[in-house]
């Protein structure tokens, strides 16, 4: 173990020494000692706005999923949906920023669809786009492609669909890319359709559909030549 130097012994023998230290380095500090303070005191108030912001979120978040199985129950009880829509609009407008609103909002978004409002469903798809969850955005981005494809416009759907195809895994991806050709085959883009019947041809063949995927491409292909 190092010994203590024979200076820093001394220094410690002599309180006196160690005494007029403490005041040289109190002098130091002391033109700074007010913002030290300052910095202290606004640490510790804003821990303090942290900790009570926390806790009324939190409260927030039990009674928005409190007032949730108020909601949902009337959902499940087959009442008119756009009666239902309107219920879950004015809720999420009650809890804004809360899981349970989150939820509302899918629900609503489900409900506007089935009403073949597919526009406003569309919106409401939208706006549940956060990029914070995959899977999450998986989901709207699917629902949102069946929302542009009631309306008619059949590019958008596949554009809207197509990232889902790099971010699923089968079956479901094929089921997807069944659909990206289906898609494009009714926006007349017969090239883009070939890509994707010939992308399922490419994968373990299902030995019932080649035939009906070949034939598929077979049409897409000659459709694009013309």
């Amino acid at each position: 173990m190092a010994k203590l130097s024979s200076r820093r012994r001394s220094a410690l023998d002599n309180p006196e020494e160690v005494l007029n230290l403490a005041q040289r380095l109190l002098e130091r500090v002391r033109p700074y000692a007010k913002w030290l303070v300052l910095a202290v005191v606004l640490i510790a108030v804003g821990l303090g706005a942290w900790g009570v912001n926390a806790k009324m979120q939190a409260s927030r978040e039990e009674k928005a999923a409190a007032a949730l199985t108020q909601v949902t129950p009337k959902i499940d009880l087959n009442i008119p949906a756009l009666a239902a829509a309107n219920d879950l609009d004015k809720f999420i407008k009650e809890y804004p920023n809360t899981r349970a609103a989150r939820e509302a909002q899918l629900m609503r978004a489900n409900l506007l669809y089935r009403l073949a409002q597919y526009s406003e469903a569309a919106k409401a798809y939208e706006s549940l786009q956060d990029g914070r969850d995959p899977g999450w955005d998986t989901l709207v981005q699917e629902s949102l492609s069946y929302c542009y494809e009631g309306m008619g416009n059949f590019k958008k759907a596949a554009e809207v669909l197509k990232p889902v195809v790099e971010q699923i895994s089968e079956p479901l991806k094929s089921e997807v890319m069944r659909r990206l050709a289906m898609l494009y085959e009714q926006a007349k883009e017969p090239k883009e359709a070939a890509v994707y019947w010939r992308k399922l041809l490419d994968q373990p063949p299902d030995a019932a559909m080649a035939p009906y995927f070949q034939e598929k491409l077979t049409a897409a292909e000659s459709g694009s030549k013309k």
